[in-house]
C-alpha cells in the first residue's frame, strides 16, 4: 500500500511522481488532496488512473471538493474521477475527534488534562489540524512535570510566554537559510522549482520542524504547501545530511547562527 500527496506527485525533480513505477504496480494506492494538483500534471494523473485500472489495482483519490468543482483541472481528468465511485465523507463530530486524539495522546505518552482534550477536539480544520497541534505539544511536554492544561497548551501553540520563548521562530530561520544559500526569503516562500531554491526551501522546512519544533501543518501553511510535502522535504534533507558533507556543514553553520 502506498500514499502520496498530489503536491509530491506533481514534482518530478524532487518527488516520486513520474518516475516511481511502484505507483503503477502497488496493490493499493491513495492519492491525497487532488485539489492541490497543478493543471500541467493532469495528464500524468490520467495516465496513473488508466494504468492502474488496466492492471486492476485499487486506487483511492481524496479531495476537499467534488470532481465537478475541480474547475482548474481539465475535463479529461475530472471525467475519470466522476466515472468511479464518488463518496462524500462528512467531517468527524466532536466526540469522535476527542476519542481519536485521546488515543493518539496515550500512544505518545502525552498526559493531557481533560480541558486540553476538549480544546483540541474543538479546533477548526478537522483531525489533521488537531494532530499537528498534538505533535507540537508532544515535543514540549517533557518540560512539564504534570498534565498539560489548556492554558499551557494555548501558550505553547500561540508561541508566547516562557514555554516557547527559547524556541526559534520561522522568520529567523528563513533569514539565516537565505543568507547561507544566497537566495532571497521571497524565493524561499515562492514556487520556484530550481534546485538552487528548492534545496534551501527544504532545509528551511527541515529546520522549522527539527530545530524550532513547529508542526507539519503550521510549516505547510507558512510555505503554502500541504503537510505531506513538508514531511517529504524533512525526510529528504535528513537523508541528504548523511551523504552530502557540504550540505551538512551549511546546516551546522545555520544552526550555530540560530544559537
Amino acid at each position: 500500500a502506498r500514499t502520496i500527496s498530489a503536491g509530491d506527485f506533481a514534482r518530478p525533480d524532487d518527488g516520486p511522481g513520474f518516475t516511481d513505477h511502484d505507483l503503477f504496480d502497488c496493490d493499493f494506492l491513495v492519492l491525497e488532496d487532488l485539489q492541490h494538483l497543478p493543471r500541467w500534471s493532469a495528464q500524468a494523473a490520467c495516465d496513473l488512473i488508466d494504468r492502474r485500472l488496466a492492471r486492476r489495482k485499487a486506487l483511492v483519490i481524496t479531495t476537499s471538493i467534488g470532481p465537478a468543482a475541480l474547475i482548474h483541472l481539465p475535463r479529461r481528468l475530472t471525467s475519470r474521477l466522476s466515472a468511479g465511485l464518488v463518496v462524500q465523507l462528512e467531517p468527524l463530530e466532536y466526540a469522535s475527534r476527542r476519542c481519536i486524539l485521546n488515543a493518539a495522546a496515550q500512544a505518545k505518552k502525552l498526559v493531557l488534562a481533560p480541558d486540553t482534550l476538549d480544546w483540541l477536539a474543538a479546533q477548526p480544520g478537522g483531525v489533521r489540524t488537531a494532530f499537528g497541534l498534538l505533535q507540537s505539544l508532544a515535543q514540549i511536554a517533557p518540560e512539564y512535570p504534570g498534565p498539560i492544561t489548556r492554558s499551557i497548551a494555548e501558550e505553547i501553540v500561540a508561541g508566547s510566554g516562557q514555554p516557547t520563548s527559547r524556541r526559534t521562530e520561522l522568520p529567523a530561520i528563513l533569514k539565516r537559510v537565505a543568507q547561507a544559500f544566497g537566495v532571497t526569503q521571497k524565493e524561499l516562500m515562492g514556487t520556484s522549482r530550481l534546485r538552487t531554491v528548492l534545496v534551501p526551501r527544504q532545509v528551511a522546512m527541515y529546520l522549522a520542524r527539527e530545530f524550532a519544533g513547529l508542526s507539519l501543518p503550521r510549516i505547510g501553511a507558512a510555505f503554502g504547501r500541504d503537510h505531506s510535502t513538508v514531511l517529504h522535504a524533512c525526510r529528504k534533507i535528513e537523508g541528504s545530511l548523511e551523504d552530502d558533507h557540504q550540505l551538512a556543514a551549511t546546516v551546522r553553520q545555520i544552526r550555530a547562527g540560530l544559537g
